[in-house]
């Protein structure tokens, strides 16, 4: 627990109260912008996250609403506003996030890859993107044209709180003139919609922030409080690495997930036609996950769809609400505390160090070249704070 500074002749020092005891979670304005989806991908203006005390996550919620579609589909071609395997959220072709320094702290990445970090990442209650009919739906016409085929809702959420219980994660957030960045740039409708024939909609974009405002000095009580989370400065990311692989027997170094505690790691394999459904055809069982001399994982796809629904709740049809998603496969170091990944006390996390040897082993079936693809989610320490610190 933190402590405050005390005079020389003090015999104690004076223990601050938890952070969390002082703040309370604020909203902000949000980023409001309307493009028309067209043929070519479009740069969304950047959005400079407002100051605030300190920032916890930023919602994303898309809205396109296509209204008067006179496109008709035919016996030769997909229906009307039919999204491809990735829609809606491919619709966001790219996004980072970045701190004050302009590094990268999520991304960049794809509209999908934020839905299964924000579906498999441990972040809160119910974290899947389709869950909620509210926010999240399509509209299509297999056979005819229809006036608002190609519509589409979703919301997403970067995240960037670790655990609530004690804010680790939550980063400062005070400066305006160097401030947080979320860039993103809209997807062409080629890639969002199956039948390119559907057109663009008008598309809402919305952003809005999360934050704890700056701490009170003292609690109800009088007594101090941290104006601090612990190990003020650590932050999670999410990198994505994709790895071209041929059939049969491989071996795969992943150059980019070692170095720092590793919270969560996601496999994704998709054939040479990057479908999703036959990478999950084709995907290694059992796969082999190693880690220096030692095998972590040698695991079977049942074995690992079964310990997925155990860890997550996740047990509906592939690719609806609540089911899993076709070709992925998570692997978290974030249940160390309760049932749930998320309820974490951190000391799960796979410690790794610059130039060790983590390496996939398995056989992959079907034809031709596949690409792997791979989320790593890892914790940087704040200035000077040793993991040891931050573990309960």
């Amino acid at each position: 627990m933190a402590t405050a500074t005390k005079p020389a002749d003090d015999k104690k020092a004076v223990m601050l109260r938890p952070f969390r005891t002082g703040v309370q979670v604020i909203d902000d304005d949000p980023y409001d912008k309307t493009v028309t989806l067209t043929q070519s991908a479009q740069v969304m203006e950047q959005y400079e996250i407002p100051s605030t005390g300190f920032l916890n996550d930023v919602y994303i919620l898309a809205e396109n609403t296509v209204t008067g579609n006179t496109a008709t589909a035919t016996s030769t071609s997909t229906g009307v506003g039919v999204l491809a395997a990735d829609g809606p959220f491919n619709a966001v072709e790219s996004l980072t996030f970045t701190d004050t320094n302009n590094s990268e702290i999520i991304g960049p990445l794809g509209g999908w890859d934020l839905a299964m970090i924000d579906k498999w990442g441990g972040y809160c209650f119910q974290d899947d993107p389709r869950a909620n009919s509210d926010v999240y739906g399509s509209t299509a016409n297999a056979t005819a044209s229809s006036s608002a085929a190609g519509s589409f809702k979703f919301m997403l959420r970067i995240p960037l709180e670790l655990v609530p219980r004690d804010s680790l994660g939550s980063l400062p957030n005070k400066s305006s003139s160097t401030p947080f960045k979320v860039k993103i740039t809209m997807a062409p409708i080629s890639s969002i919609y199956a039948n390119t024939a559907t057109p663009g909609g008008s598309l809402r974009l919305r952003m809005a922030p999360v934050s704890y405002w700056e701490p009170t000095d003292t609690d109800g009580s009088g007594n101090p409080v941290s104006q601090n989370p612990p190990g003020v400065g650590t932050t999670q990311y999410w990198n994505k690495t994709d790895y071209t692989i041929s059939v049969g027997s491989v071996t795969v170094g992943l150059v980019n997930s070692v170095g720092y505690p590793v919270r969560n790691l996601g496999f994704v394999l998709r054939d040479s036609s990057l479908s999703r459904v036959q990478g999950e055809a084709d995907f290694p069982t059992p796969f082999r996950l190693k880690l220096q001399t030692n095998t972590m994982i040698n695991r079977l796809k049942d074995f690992w769809k079964k310990r997925m629904t155990e860890d997550y709740g996740y047990g509906a049809t592939a690719e609806t609400a609540g089911g899993k998603d076709n070709g992925l496969y998570i692997e978290n170091f974030c249940r160390d505390f309760g049932p749930k990944p998320g309820w974490e006390t951190r000391r799960g996390y796979l410690r790794t160090t610059d130039g060790m040897r983590l390496e996939v082993k398995g056989t992959v079936t079907g034809s031709g070249v596949h690409t792997l693809t791979v989320y790593t989610n890892y914790v940087g320490l704040g200035a000077g704070t040793p993991l040891s610190q931050i573990t309960s």
